[in-house]
């Protein structure tokens, strides 16, 4: 019976596994015949892209089925016809599908099947995403309906911006665009069926997702070439036959739309017997046309760019001038047929034409015509038509001397010479656009790992570097090079003094490097050659001798170009052959010599010398080049003198030894020179002291920045016309490099000193800051910054810091910092509010604030109790992450989130520069000596990344958790010490775990059990030392040198000798190192607070104190320890003795991690989802003697305790104003409620308690009784009467107080005070209020409901109008009567139902109602602003459609503050506080008025900000209020005058301000 049981079943199972599998095949059969869902790519040219063509199929289709006539496969035309079109032979074709299938149930939208559908284009790798290659879409039916959402969603969200920019076409075969009836009859048949299928409700006339995508649709299309084709013929369905979409719905009537009628029914529309079909040759056609003026249109392209994006890039990468100048300067040097060795050398061929990529390292002498033989090899190539970008550094010319300017000219170049690299660079820079101004680091990965280097060019490329010697930092730069050579096929030639074998530490590379030294005889005949060409210019009788002379200066020359040049120059002064023979024989074949021969001659000279000798000073000192114009005006400056031509006076003072090239600019002959003119003692008339040219510059500098070009807007009139006024050429120079000169002068100068304070103190400072950041370069900013406190360092150990111009100079040292990690987002958006916004914002004993925000006119901010600047110079804020780890190099700092997220940053402006994915939680991370290496660590995974090329070099699986990372001291080893006592090894050369070992296999028994699993550990690298901790016992210390046990220490002996024993005392918690060379001090944090020092050589306890710490840092210099404990507190201690020196104790609680700069003056830490950077005046230490470091303490005695000030005041959860506007109340987070003056923002009184510590959470004023209602999180609602007397204001009479059971979420008042409504998640009640008694009226039951508000009607003050989810209902105010029917007011649009109502605001005098969605109820949700006409809210209304012209608000606001009655007022989501009016234009127009700082909107809370009566704007800042007063009446006007266009924060059209009493 079992038997037969089991048989059964097993039929039974056997039997329903066969009918499934037969379904499946019967189900799979017909999906490969309706075609593969998702993108499928049809076909690829095999040469260059004219356009992207993509058919998307509608409802019941499929990728295949749809454009197939009766299934016939030769049939399928975007597949078996087009290819073979010579209209399409260069067009990718590509078909779409989803599951559309009706007849079975689905959960998916129109909606979902747009985000298939562009992430399918977004992600398809036959499609380049950075190529501008036009997208043209096909649509069927419903398709249509998909592609006009998903260009939608490309348009809106982040990151689709190319794909977005890509679709110029769309083409609508019968597309239902406002709906179709047949749609209703198929869901009322489907309904007969179980199940949902929301894409078919979506096809109904008039559907809400047809109504949202014809309101949105408008807004983008513009733009478009748009094409719809409506059927005639009627479509047989069974039950009747009629045509499925009528001409009118499948018609758009917009102004950029052709249409067309086809001879077919709503099937046939995309299917077709034959290509001479009509309709196929009506569509065929249409898509041929568009495509053939796409391809037209980048023939044109590829000729000649569009000259505005030409404008753009040259902008972006700031290219001012032209390099092809920089090669005809070189080239018109040359003498004809010269450097023909070069390229007849069999090495040259070998690395030009050969099939692998090389590199060509030519080294020589100095001034042996290496850069001459430069431009012979790009002149070569380009005979040969090869592509080939070039770069010529220039020591002498800062701006030509970087990394930076190396790779952002070759970029540039690259981008001319080819259009599809011009397009990927130009979007790179669009995405960020102070990319220029980044390291080289981040330059090199943006655009060339990450854009150049990834496009497969169809021939070789070279690239020609001249004077790599003359790189600052060349050492860096050899690397990338490698890296490109080994990447693509890009050939480099680079010249340089030095041979290859002298960058062999810098980096080895993987392909070949042929190595050229240039003999000295070499170029002997390019000298004999110029000697010919020159030859008529030498003083002589006849031929022979002038050839006897040349040969004469051929044997002297060495192969040194510049001497012959120098040696020309002296024989055209004489004429006898005496004087020949006399200077042939005299002149020093030596440079050097020649060098002084020359300057002995302009010594003798009887005029001029004051004159030559500014020349000189300022072609050796100055930081670039001057043009000839420029540096006019500085020897004006300079001398005191007029002068009528520069290059008159350097043709008869100097022309030896300076010259002015073809652009004017005036140049030092050569490098040697320069060298020569510095050198101490070199010659005493012409020898320049560094020092005195540096202040000689830097006072020329300060004498026109003092002047009165440089002056502010007067009257604080500020306007686009007074604020670009016409200044001397001479503006650029001393602008940008006036603080690179302080940075060189003697600090002791008072002269200086004076200078800098009288131009610190004037408004010429903010004129400078303003035309700083209109050039977009605020690096310069911190760069003065540092100078500043370099210069007060120097001058400290000589003279006393104390003074008003050293205070003064100390001031703009920490406020230049600030104004650019606090404002620099917004100076390079509006460099103008430098003069009006920035100052108020500025801490009070800020030299911006004190010296230029003191009047009565402008805006001004209150309430604050600060006056200083915090010890906070940024903080970086991820909402939406938690830090878990952190790191510092030299140059950059790093961050782990728990997603995998590695942020980097740049430790100069604490701007992220890149970021990657270690794809699980990062514990640790860890920089490696050269700063290049990054090491991350997960639960099961540790990778290294090469930060040059941002590659994932290597990646170590592990089974147990790594607790410390180091790295050796070329990192070569990378050693990690696991939960398991073991130590392992790798290799970062080969990628191999080279050691793996027990530091505990020597202990037995008792021992080995007691150091069973660690807890923590630390390296000390320069001490070989590893220590590790264990819960409950010693410290136990293992040599990495000797791999032996070392020590074991506890905080009452320090070294123990008894191995194992358990510790008597608290456990230790956390440790560090003295990572300092040569330190021998290890730091440990006990459980029971105790904070305690030993010395690792002796073995004893240095010092113990209290500090409760959980979490250490050692600075790099090992003078400086921190600690964090679990209340946010961070102290700061003298390493070697444990002295507390600073504490800051933050609102912020659980410093996870900290770490100190590389400077040893910031302190970071992690907690949260926040990053601080800490830099407390106590980590100025000033007994340090380093020379380069660019701070200065002004005490001189160390610095006490100090506690960056956090009260006790509690949080401030909740605002509101009274209508007159003179006073406003908070309440807080410990129960009370307080008044404050609103035209002082001063604290006034305590106005009354709720119960202690219970957060009050909403507050509730009707200003016309006086009815005052606040909540609190208990769910108690309290109403006062205010009282106003004489004496001030008070809570006046309770007239209720009641505990409601549930969360309340509103309470609201109608007018009088009469009613109460209270609101929570489960019910509605209306109580009746008064002095004498309180009663329900009524109470509706809410069962779940969504998201909703409450309001009165701004138009009907007797009723009110709830909001739940996308639906509206008017009530009775007397009863809570519902006026509206059951069904209520639809709220259409873009009201999508998981939108969550978060505010109800009237405006324009009641007349329009604004509303505040978001997509979450959490403090940092995106908000979506919708304005509705608020007489469409009555009682007969069935639907709203928000107010069209406002769409362009609707994903700008972040939060809305109010309104004033006349305008609406809200934050956008660039922080500017602005505004908009009912005479709105609809064409994106709305008025800026001031901006909060970054640290301000920082915060995991909700922002509460209010409008008062008088136009202030209040803040709640934690635990302080804000009042920003006469800030709404600054507004932003465009260039043209007009109101302030809304444009991208980073528009290079920036607007100017209007302030008040500005007549304007």
């Amino acid at each position: 019976m079992e038997r037969h049981m089991s048989y059964s079943s097993s039929l039974s199972r056997s039997f329903f596994s066969r009918t499934l599998t037969k379904r499946e095949e019967i189900a799979e059969a017909s999906q490969n015949a309706k075609g593969p869902l998702g993108l499928t790519t049809l076909y690829v040219p095999t040469d260059s892209t004219a356009a992207d063509l993509v058919f998307v199929h509608g409802l019941g289709g499929g990728s295949r089925s749809t454009w197939t006539k009766n299934g016939e496969p030769s049939l399928y035309w975007p597949e078996e016809w087009l290819p073979n079109d010579p209209g399409f032979r260069d067009v990718s074709i590509h078909s779409f599908g989803y599951d559309s299938n009706w007849d079975k149930e689905s959960s998916l939208n129109i909606h979902d099947f747009s985000k298939s559908l562009l992430a399918s284009i977004h992600d398809c790798p036959s499609m380049s995403r950075t190529s501008n290659i036009p997208l043209v879409l096909v649509g069927h039916s419903m398709g249509g309906l998909v592609i006009k959402r998903a260009y939608i969603l490309a348009q809106q969200k982040e990151g689709f911006a190319s794909t977005a920019r890509r679709i110029q076409a769309i083409f609508f075969l019968a597309t239902p665009h406002r709906g179709a009836d047949l749609a209703q009859l198929l869901t009322k048949i489907l309904n007969i069926a179980s199940g949902q299928r929301p894409f078919v409700a979506d096809l109904h006339r008039n559907s809400l997702a047809t109504q949202s995508i014809n309101d949105e649709f408008p807004q983008y299309s513009q733009d478009l070439q748009l094409f719809s084709f409506d059927e005639t013929l009627p479509t047989s369905y069974g039950v009747g036959k009629s045509l499925v979409v009528d001409k009118d719905l499948a018609i758009l009537n917009y102004v950029n739309e052709r249409t067309a009628y086809l001879n077919a029914n709503h099937r046939d529309m995309s299917k077709y017997a034959n290509q001479s079909d009509a309709n196929y040759k009506t569509v065929r056609n249409a898509l041929a046309s568009t495509i053939d003026s796409f391809r037209t249109r980048q023939t044109v392209s590829k000729r000649e760019l569009d000259r505005e994006q030409r404008r753009r890039l040259d902008t972006y990468l700031r290219i001012t001038d032209a390099p092809e100048d920089d090669f005809m300067d070189i080239d018109s040097m040359r003498t004809a047929g010269s450097c023909q060795w070069l390229l007849q050398k069999k090495s040259f061929l070998e690395w030009r034409d050969s099939a692998n990529t090389t590199m060509y390292w030519i080294s020589a002498k100095p001034a042996t015509g290496k850069t001459i033989a430069s431009g012979k090899v790009i002149n070569h190539l380009r005979d040969l038509n090869r592509d080939c970008a070039f770069y010529f550094f220039n020591h002498g010319d800062k701006g030509k001397s970087t990394i930076q300017s190396f790779l952002l000219s070759i970029a540039w170049q690259m981008a001319f010479i080819h259009t599809e690299i011009f397009h990927i660079v130009l979007e790179v820079c669009e995405k960020d656009e102070d990319l220029s101004q980044a390291n080289y680091r981040t330059i090199w990965r943006k655009l060339f790992i990450e854009g150049i280097l990834q496009v497969r060019l169809a021939r070789a490329q070279y690239w020609v570097i001249d004077g790599l010697d003359e790189c600052r930092n060349n050492p860096d730069i050899v690397p990338l090079l490698y890296k490109t050579v080994e990447s693509c096929a890009i050939r480099i030639l680079l010249t340089s003094r030095e041979p290859l074998e002298s960058y062999r530490q810098f980096g080895h590379p993987r392909v070949r490097v042929i190595s050229e030294v240039i003999a000295p005889n070499e170029t002997s005949h390019d000298i004999d050659l110029h000697l010919k060409a020159h030859m008529d210019h030498l003083p002589s009788v006849d031929s022979e001798a002038r050839q006897i002379m040349s040969d004469k200066i051929l044997a002297k020359s060495a192969g040194c170009f510049l001497w012959v040049k120098l040696i020309l120059q002296e024989l055209r002064r004489v004429h006898t052959s005496v004087e020949i023979d006399q200077v042939l024989e005299d002149v020093p074949s030596d440079l050097r010599d020649m060098y002084s021969r020359i300057l002995d001659g302009m010594s003798a000279a009887p005029y001029g010398k004051v004159l030559a000798k500014a020349i000189l000073i300022w072609a050796v000192c100055s930081t670039r080049p001057l043009t000839t114009e420029e540096l006019l005006h500085a020897l004006q400056i300079d001398i005191k003198d007029s002068i009528d031509s520069v290059e008159r006076s350097i043709t008869s003072n100097c022309s030896q030894l300076v010259y002015v090239d073809s652009h004017s600019r005036v140049q030092i002959i050569h490098q040697t020179a320069r060298d020569y003119l510095l050198e101490p003692n070199v010659h005493p008339e012409f020898g320049i002291d560094r020092k005195v040219g540096h202040k000689r510059l830097a006072l020329s500098c300060l004498h026109y920045l003092n002047g009165n070009e440089m002056k502010g807007p007067r009257h604080r009139k500020l306007s686009f016309s007074n604020l670009v006024k016409e200044r001397c050429p001479f503006v650029a120079y001393a602008s940008h490099s006036l603080f690179d000169h302080i940075a060189q002068v003697d600090a002791t100068d008072e002269e200086v000193l004076s200078a800098l304070a009288k131009f610190l103190s004037s408004s010429n400072v903010l004129a400078w800051i303003e035309y700083i950041a209109r050039s977009s370069d605020l690096t310069r900013l911190i760069r003065a910054a540092k100078a500043l406190r370099s210069f007060l360092h120097r001058r400290a150990k000589s003279l006393s810091p104390l003074g008003k111009d050293i205070a003064l100079l100390d001031n703009w040292a920490t406020d230049l910092l600030r104004l650019v990690t606090k404002f620099g987002r917004e100076l390079l958006y509006s460099p103008p509010s430098i003069f009006h916004l920035i100052p108020p914002f500025c801490p009070p004993e800020s030299a911006p604030r004190r010296l230029f925000a003191a009047s009565t006119r402008g805006i001004a901010v209150l309430g604050l109790s600060a006056t200083e600047w915090d010890d906070c110079a940024s903080t970086i804020f991820e909402p939406n992450e938690q830090f878990t780890a952190l790191a510092c190099s030299e140059r950059q700092f790093a961050i782990g989130t728990s997603s995998g997220k590695i942020m980097i940053y740049s430790a100069e402006t604490c701007q992220e520069t890149q970021r990657l994915h270690h794809r699980e939680p990062v514990r640790l991370l860890h920089f490696g000596n050269t700063s290049k290496v990054l090491v991350a660590a997960g639960a099961r995974t540790i990778r290294t990344w090469d930060l040059t090329t941002d590659q994932n070099v290597w990646e170590f699986k592990t089974t147990q958790l790594c607790m410390c990372l180091a790295t050796t001291e070329e990192d070569e080893l990378l050693l990690g010490a696991l939960k398991n006592n073991n130590l392992a090894v790798w290799d970062l050369t080969s990628g191999t775990l080279r050691d793996y070992s027990d530091w505990t296999e020597d202990l037995e028994g008792q021992q080995a059990q007691t150091y069973r699993r660690p807890i923590a550990a630390a390296f000390c690298m320069s001490s070989n030392l590893l220590a590790v901790i264990y819960r409950g016992q010693d410290i136990l210390l293992w040599d990495l040198e000797r791999d032996a046990f070392y020590d074991t220490y506890n905080k009452m002996n320090g070294a123990s000798p008894m191995l194992g024993k358990r510790a008597a005392d608290a456990g230790v918690i956390a440790l560090t190192f003295n990572i300092a060379p040569g330190a021998n001090s290890l730091a440990a944090a006990y459980s029971d607070g105790d904070l305690v020092l030993f010395d690792t050589s002796d073995g004893f306890v240095k010092a113990l104190v209290a500090a409760n710490a959980q979490s250490l840092a050692s600075s790099r210099d090992g003078r400086t320890l921190a600690s964090g404990d679990g209340s946010g507190k961070l102290q700061i201690f003298d390493f070697e003795t444990l002295k507390l020196l600073y504490c800051i104790q933050s609102i912020e609680y659980g410093i996870k991690e900290l770490q100190f700069s590389s400077d040893n003056l910031q302190i970071l830490d992690i907690r949260g989802s926040r990053c601080r950077i800490w830099d407390p005046i106590a980590l100025v230490r000033q007994d340090a003697e380093d020379e380069t470091s660019d701070v200065v303490s002004l005490s001189t005695a160390p610095r006490e305790v100090q506690s960056e000030g956090m009260d006790d005041m509690p949080l401030i959860t909740a605002l509101t104003c009274h209508e007159v506007g003179e006073v406003f109340f908070s309440g807080r987070e410990d129960g009370s409620i307080h008044m404050y003056e609103s035209r002082s923002g001063k604290h006034m009184q305590r106005l009354l308690i709720h119960a202690e510590n219970v957060p009050i959470v909403n507050l509730y004023l009707d200003d016309e009784s006086d009815t005052f209602c606040s909540t609190d999180s208990s769910s108690r609602v309290m109403v006062h009467r205010l009282a106003r007397s004489p004496q001030g204001w008070s809570a006046g009479a309770r007239i209720f107080d009641h505990h409601i059971g549930v969360s309340v979420n509103q309470v609201l008042c109608n007018r009088g005070g009469a009613r109460l409504l209270v609101s929570s998640k489960t019910s509605d009640t209306l109580w009746s209020i008064s002095t004498d008694n309180s009663s329900i009226i009524s109470t509706i039951p809410r069962d779940g409901r969504a998201a909703y508000r409450w309001t009165t009607h701004p138009m009907h003050k007797d009723q009110l109008l709830l909001i739940a989810g996308n639906v509206a209902h008017l009530y009775e105010w007397l009863t809570l009567s519902r006026l509206t029917n059951s069904e209520g007011i639809l709220l259409e649009g873009s009201v999508l139902p998981e939108l969550m109502i978060q505010s109800i605001t009237p405006c324009f005098n009641g007349s329009v109602i604004a509303t505040a969605f978001k997509e979450s109820l959490g403090p940092r949700a995106k908000s979506k602003l919708l304005l509705w006409n608020s007489s469409d809210f009555n009682t007969q209304a069935r639907s709203s459609m928000p107010v069209p012209k406002y769409h362009y608000l609707s994903d700008q606001v972040q939060v809305l503050i109010g309104s004033d009655g006349q305008k609406l007022f809200f934050l956008h989501g660039s922080r500017w506080v602005c505004s908009v009016d009912a005479q709105a234009t609809g064409i994106e127009h709305f008025i800026r008025h001031f901006f909060f700082p970054a640290d301000w909107l920082s915060t995991d809370a909700p922002l509460i900000i209010k409008i008062t009566k008088r136009n202030d704007i209040i803040f709640a800042k934690r635990d302080e209020i804000a009042v920003i007063k006469r800030g709404l009446e600054i507004s932003e006007r465009g260039l043209d005058g007009g109101v302030g266009k809304s444009t991208s924060l980073t528009d290079v059209r920036r607007p100017s301000l209007q302030v008040p009493g500005d007549p304007r």
